[in-house]
């Protein structure tokens, strides 16, 4: 089996979509078993991919998705930012994305690879992310390739219903 980590392309759409919805599902299934009560709220505010927010990724050329036999089996999904944490130019990983039964075959570790390559030769000297401190299997993954991973903590402002 023969991996391929590529730039995202417009034909990722559909799988694109498929794997985060079937992801974010999961996950809040996840969240919601460990703290039914801290969850409640995030799964009415379920997040839905459109076309506009795949085109933002796919636009920003550090997003990647791996192949395997012609099929997008995971993803990773990033943006650069200017003058963010202290820093003049950095990446922001939104998704790292992998299919159930691809996982913890190299596959999460091989796109972050791939997006840390990108930031090498795009001379961009940190990723940044967030890490829910209850995913314990993203939070191996990122220390598998080498990110510093810390307990989070978010601040968010909603300025319209």
């Amino acid at each position: 089996m023969a991996l391929i980590v590529r730039k995202m392309q417009k034909k990722d759409y559909e799988p694109y979509k498929r794997l985060f919805d079937e992801a974010y599902t999961e996950y809040l299934e996840f969240l919601m078993q460990r703290n039914p009560q801290q969850y409640q709220k995030e799964k009415r505010e379920e997040r839905k991919v459109t076309r506009t927010r795949f085109n933002f990724y796919l636009k920003t050329g550090s997003s990647f998705v791996a192949e395997e036999k012609g099929e997008v089996i995971g993803y990773v999904a990033s943006q650069a930012a200017s003058y963010m944490h202290g820093v003049d130019k950095l990446l922001w990983i939104e998704y790292v994305v992998v299919e159930p039964e691809h996982r913890r075959k190299g596959i999460g570790a091989a796109l972050l690879q791939k997006l840390m390559d990108y930031a090498k030769h795009n001379n961009i000297n940190r990723i940044y992310t967030t890490i829910n401190p209850d995913n314990e299997a993203s939070i191996k993954l990122h220390q598998k390739v080498g990110f510093n991973v810390k307990s989070w903590k978010v601040a968010s402002f909603k300025s319209a219903p």
